[in-house]
C-alpha cells in the first residue's frame, strides 16, 4: 500500500513540476507562444532568433536550474535531519549556507585585492563554498554536542548564520575601497539572497554532475542506515551500521550539496527544512527509501514555483526587476517553519 501510495504521489509531483516548467519558460516580460516553444524543443529554432535567445539562454537554464538548486537542498535537508535526529535541522537555519557564502564571497575579495584575475572562476566558487560549509557544518557539530534541546540548538545556528552573514556585507562593503574591481562584489548582494536567473549553461552543467551523483549515492547508500539512525544511535549499531562512518558521509554529502547550490545561486531558504517534512507527512512514511525521491522532487517544486514569483510583475505590479528568491521563500516557509517548530516543542523534542 505504501509503494502504491508513493508513486501516486510522486508520479503527481512529476506532473506538477512539468506544469510549473511549462509556466517558468513561457511566462515572462515576453511571453512565448505555445507553438513557438513546441517548435523550438522538436525542430532547435522557433523561427524567431530573438525568440530563440530568450529560450535557449534565459528561460531554459533558469528553468533547469532552478530544478536542480531546488533538488540538491532538499537532499542536503535531509541529510542533516538525519545527522542531527532533528526536523529543524536546515542548511539554512544551522547557518551552513552562510557559511558557504562567506567562503564564496571571501575568495572573491582576495582574488580582487591581490589582483589574481579569477573572481568569475567556476571551481574556484565551488572550493571557496565548500571550506565554508565545513568549517561552519563543525562549528555546528560541536555546539551540537553541548547543547540537547532542539530550541537552544536551533537558536545557535541562527546565531552563526547572523555571525558569518554580518562578515559577509563587512567584506563586500571593503570592496568598495580596493579600486574600480569593487563592482565584482557589489553585485553579489542579490545573489547573497538567492537568484537562478543569472545561470549559464557550464554553471549548470557543473552544478548537475555535482549534485546528481551526490543525491543518486545518498539514496543508494544511506537510505537503510538513515532509517536506523531514525530509531537511535544504540539500534543503528546493533543492526550493523557504523554510526561514525554514517555521520562522516552526511557531513560529507550534505555539505558538498549545500556548497554547490550556494556558489551558483546563493543561499536558499526553508526548502531544506520544509520539503523533507512535507514529504513525510504526504507519504505517511519516514522511510528514506520513498522520502528521499519525494524530498527531492518537492525541493524542485518549491524552487522553480518560488523563481516563477519573482518574476517582474507577478509579485510587484508593474515592476521590472527580478525579485531574489529569498523573498517568496521566507514569505512561504517561515510560517511553515514556526507551525514545525511548535508542534516539536509540544511532542517535548
Amino acid at each position: 500500500m505504501k509503494v502504491k501510495r508513493f508513486l501516486v504521489l510522486f508520479t503527481l509531483s512529476l506532473v506538477l513540476l512539468a506544469i510549473l516548467s511549462y509556466f517558468s519558460i513561457t511566462e515572462g516580460t515576453i511571453k512565448i507562444k505555445d507553438e513557438q516553444l513546441e517548435k523550438y524543443l522538436f525542430e532547435g529554432t522557433s523561427g524567431n532568433a530573438i525568440t530563440d535567445q530568450i529560450i535557449g539562454k534565459l528561460r531554459l537554464p533558469r528553468t533547469i536550474g532552478a530544478i536542480i538548486v531546488g533538488l540538491g537542498i532538499a537532499v542536503a535537508g535531509i541529510l542533516m535531519q538525519g545527522y542531527f535526529r532533528n526536523p529543524l535541522a536546515d542548511p539554512y537555519l544551522m547557518g551552513v549556507a552562510s557559511g558557504a557564502s562567506l567562503g564564496v564571497v571571501l575568495y572573491i575579495f582576495t582574488s580582487v585585492l591581490f589582483k589574481m584575475g579569477i573572481p568569475h572562476s567556476i571551481y574556484g566558487f565551488i572550493i571557496s563554498a565548500y571550506v565554508g560549509s565545513l568549517i561552519t557544518m563543525f562549528v555546528v557539530i560541536n555546539i551540537a554536542r553541548i547543547v540537547k534541546q532542539t530550541a537552544t540548538l536551533l537558536i545557535c545556528g541562527i546565531m552563526i548564520g547572523a555571525i558569518a552573514s554580518g562578515l559577509t556585507t563587512l567584506v563586500v562593503y571593503t570592496g568598495d575601497y580596493i579600486g574600480e574591481e569593487n563592482s565584482k562584489l557589489a553585485g553579489y548582494f542579490m545573489w547573497g539572497m538567492g537568484s537562478v536567473n543569472n545561470l549559464t549553461w557550464p554553471q549548470i552543467n557543473l552544478m548537475t554532475v555535482l549534485i546528481i551523483p551526490t543525491v543518486i549515492l545518498a539514496y543508494i547508500f544511506l537510505s537503510k542506515k538513515l532509517d536506523a539512525n531514525l530509531l537511535g544511535e544504540k539500534y543503528a549499531i546493533s543492526v550493523g551500521v557504523d554510526v561514525k562512518n554514517l555521520r562522516k558521509w552526511l557531513i560529507i554529502l550534505s555539505c558538498i550539496l549545500t556548497a554547490t547550490v550556494v556558489a551558483f545561486a546563493g543561499p536558499i531558504a526553508f526548502v531544506g527544512l520544509i520539503c523533507p517534512i512535507v514529504a513525510r507527512m504526504i507519504s505517511k512514511t519516514s522511510k528514506h527509501t520513498y522520502v528521499i525521491p519525494m524530498t527531492a522532487v518537492l525541493g524542485s517544486v518549491f524552487v522553480l514555483f518560488a523563481d516563477i514569483l519573482t518574476r517582474p510583475g507577478v509579485i510587484v505590479p508593474q515592476s521590472s526587476n527580478n525579485l531574489p528568491l529569498l523573498s517568496p521563500l521566507s514569505i512561504i516557509g517561515a510560517p511553515i517553519a514556526i507551525a514545525i517548530y511548535l508542534k516539536v516543542r509540544k511532542m517535548g523534542i
